[in-house]
């Protein structure tokens, strides 16, 4: 779940209160939706069962907005460094990304009922790599471009356009569709559905030559109940098909999720995916499961320990492909009772949830206010042996002789000073296990670690 645990969720039946300026903006609370040609079948099923449930959503209630022009730009830097992404045992490479960006939010609510959004983004993104000349390259994408009908009296909203989207532990996406979306609140219940593509309308405005991509259809419905402020149970669903990659997957998950309680946090998670890939059936399980626990609420610097598993099944490669997969939309990021999110699996080797067992321990405190610190340890197991994928890591030698992949450590810092300012710098260090070396003779050359740091800085002029 990637939901703030510092921002409280207020179950019940929604309140038609105003939003103010600074939280009007739909990136992680809004449904997608767009034209695809939609599997009856698993849309009937994925909205049964959240109809069973209750309802959903990823983030908070709906939020009524009211009639008016409001404006939220952002300016933002952020510069990542990945060292030895190959596991060299010599020669190491470095590949570092530099991204400057300007964003523009800006809704108009003609009244209660009628409002528009549009989102800009512009951004140079700036990659360096040993060995290669630098990539530079001036993009204006648009982000979000969607009309709204707002019916107060039936808690329900619907979205029609483009828009910016996650879900909890961003497990399905953290990305942009294009479509319709439905959202419907209901006291502790909230279900939120959806008929979308990907990469739609996903091109470079500067450019008008650019190659439109194929996207990939999506039918989806998330489920929540929230059982009280900090605890919801959910129950999601989503239906892809992707015809470049021959790819037809219905993913459904489900779980209990309690990230701001002040004691105890937790997270358990289960999902099942199904369908083919490339001419294989697919049947694929994982599992995300721990907790948080805050050692002792009197004290300014807020100490806690968090320890959680997590498991995505793997495939031996013979007859149906029984690997967990993702949705490939995924950013795997989490809060571990943090002020800000991170990778949840590891910032150097960041995982897909796809054949590999995860180990996590960390513990955390808070220097100063609206800040966290915290230090995290991996512990990486593949399911089954085979070569390493689906990672951000592409080792050059790898003798697939044993299961244990190795360790991660990472160093992680956010702060929030204040309502305008969002500050995160991270490092990591991945320690690979003796399978990743030239050879199995005695003394062979074994890889290196890898190594991994960044900076983000978001400045929202204005905000309140």
């Amino acid at each position: 779940m990637n939901q703030n645990p510092h921002s409280p969720h207020r179950p019940g039946a929604p309140a038609p209160s105003s939003q103010p300026a600074s939280s009007c903006w739909p990136a992680t609370s809004v449904r997608p939706a767009t034209f695809c040609r939609p599997a009856l079948r698993p849309l009937a099923a994925l909205l049964l069962g959240t109809a069973l449930l209750g309802n959903a959503q990823a983030g908070a209630p709906i939020k009524w907005q009211k009639p008016g022009w409001d404006f939220l730009p952002r300016i933002s830097l952020e510069y990542d460094r990945l060292k030895n992404r190959d596991l060299r045992g010599s020669g190491e490479r470095t590949k570092s990304d530099t991204v400057p960006e300007f964003r523009l939010v800006s809704r108009y609510q003609h009244d209660s009922r009628w409002g528009f959004v549009g989102d800009f983004e512009l951004y140079e993104s700036i990659e360096r790599e040993t060995g290669s000349p630098t990539d530079r390259q001036t993009r204006l994408e648009v982000t979000q471009l969607f009309a709204e009908a707002q019916l107060q009296e039936y808690g329900a909203r619907a979205r029609l356009g483009r828009w910016s989207i996650d879900d909890e532990r961003t497990w399905f996406f953290d990305t942009q569709f294009d479509g319709l979306n439905a959202t419907l609140d209901y006291g502790p219940y909230q279900l939120d559905t959806f008929v979308a593509r990907y990469s739609n309308w996903r091109s470079d405005l500067f450019n008008r030559h650019t190659k439109h991509e194929k996207g990939a259809d999506v039918v989806g419905a998330l489920g929540t109940w929230w059982m009280t402020e900090d605890h919801k149970i959910i129950l999601k669903g989503l239906h892809q098909e992707e015809d470049n990659d021959d790819l037809r997957l219905t993913h459904v998950a489900g779980g209990s999720l309690n990230e701001g309680d002040p004691h105890l946090q937790h997270w358990a998670m289960a999902s099942y995916v199904s369908g083919k890939e490339k001419g294989r059936r697919v049947r694929g399980e994982a599992i995300d499961l721990g907790a948080t626990l805050f050692l002792d609420d009197r004290s300014g610097w807020s100490p806690r320990a968090t320890l959680g598993y997590a498991w995505g099944s793997g495939d031996d490669g013979e007859g149906v492909d029984t690997s967990h997969h993702q949705t490939g939309w995924q950013s795997n990021k989490s809060y571990m009772g943090a002020e800000i999110d991170f990778k949840t699996y590891g910032t150097v080797l960041d995982p897909q949830l796809s054949n590999i067992h995860v180990l996590t321990a960390g513990v955390g405190i808070t220097p100063m206010k609206k800040s966290s610190l915290d230090l995290v340890f991996h512990h990486y197991r593949q399911d089954k042996t085979t070569e390493l994928t689906r990672t951000d890591l592409r080792p050059r030698a790898d003798l697939q002789d044993r299961r244990t992949l190795g360790n991660g450590i990472d160093l992680v810092w956010g702060w929030k000073p204040t309502k305008e300012w969002k500050i995160q710098a991270y490092t990591g260090m991945f320690m690979p296990s003796g399978r990743f070396r030239a050879s199995s003779r005695d003394g062979a050359g074994k890889s290196s670690n890898a190594w991994a740091a960044g900076f983000e800085v978001k400045y929202y002029p204005g905000r309140k």
